[in-house]
């Protein structure tokens, strides 16, 4: 369930008000208490903001088409570091972006969960559409 905003902030918007103030009071009166919350609002920009890196992204595809990686092998598939992939997948793990599996001395890294896999897919889609 996702948690939208209250009517009651500091501008109060009633569906009175909205009759009287709004150009398309129609339009507006059925979203009234619907928009989500400032702080939810923020975390979900930060999530944004996360894949908004393009070595994330890369690292995010990667993961897209595999079942998990480890660092090695993400490492070299991309052409960067492992202290530099390292810091990267620290952001999205602590994000809950990513998650990761340790079998003795090695890490494998997997996306969260489909959520990830179709805000990535869309991005794709989006990006590659004719204009």
């Amino acid at each position: 369930m996702i948690p939208y905003m209250s009517t009651s902030l500091s501008i109060d918007l009633t569906p009175e008000r909205c009759e009287e103030e709004c150009i398309h009071p129609e339009h507006v009166g059925p979203l009234l208490g619907r928009v989500i919350h400032r702080p939810d609002a923020e975390e979900v920009a930060s999530t944004f903001g996360l894949l908004a890196d393009p070595t994330r992204a890369r690292i995010l595809h990667a993961l897209s088409l595999a079942q998990e990686l480890c660092v090695c092998d993400l490492a070299l598939l991309l052409g960067i570091s492992q202290p530099a992939l390292s810091h990267q997948l620290r952001l999205l793990r602590v994000n809950r972006v990513i998650g990761r599996r340790k079998a003795g001395r090695i890490a494998y890294y997997r996306l969260a969960d489909d959520h990830i896999r179709h805000v990535l897919a869309d991005a794709l889609t989006h990006t590659f559409e004719p204009g």
